[in-house]
């Protein structure tokens, strides 16, 4: 959280700074134009353009502090707490397969993906399973035709 809160301060006032800038930009080419008269004029289409250019700026620059304010005051990171699971009450296959889960739940731990990998029958990894759900270690959820597992 600290970094974006940096990073939003930067950024407010980097577009502060080139806001500034482009705004005197902008005054001086309307200063030209007005005295010579420009906008109806075929020689001041130099000064047109840069007015022109001048609006997307105003619009990136625009982009650029509103970014850094919601960088600032309103994002917030998540912090994903680690929590300790006791598994000191169960027995070594248990423990395997609850490694296995807990190293591998980012991608989705399926049923089936336990038994290919630890190459028990279906009935052991649903004997291990209902043993870590009772010890309220995973919870089991239906998809279609397998169970995905979660960590509680």
């Amino acid at each position: 959280m600290e970094n974006n809160k940096r990073l939003g301060i930067v950024l407010v006032i980097l577009s502060l700074i080139i806001g500034g800038i482009f705004i005197y930009y902008i005054s001086n080419l309307t200063q030209k134009s007005l005295e010579l008269g420009c906008f109806n004029n075929q020689e001041c289409s130099t000064i047109e353009r840069g007015l022109s250019i001048s609006h997307i700026a105003v619009g990136i620059f625009s982009f650029i502090l509103a970014l850094g304010f919601y960088l600032f005051f309103f994002n917030k990171e998540r912090i994903i707490e680690q929590k300790d699971y006791d598994i000191s009450k169960l027995n070594k296959e248990e423990k395997r397969v609850f490694s296995f889960i807990k190293e591998n739940r980012d991608k989705g731990v399926y049923q089936s993906n336990i038994v290919e990998n630890f190459n028990f029958p279906k009935s052991k990894v649903s004997r291990i399973l209902d043993r870590l759900e009772a010890n309220n270690l995973i919870e089991r959820k239906r998809r279609g035709m397998t169970n995905i597992i979660v960590l509680k």
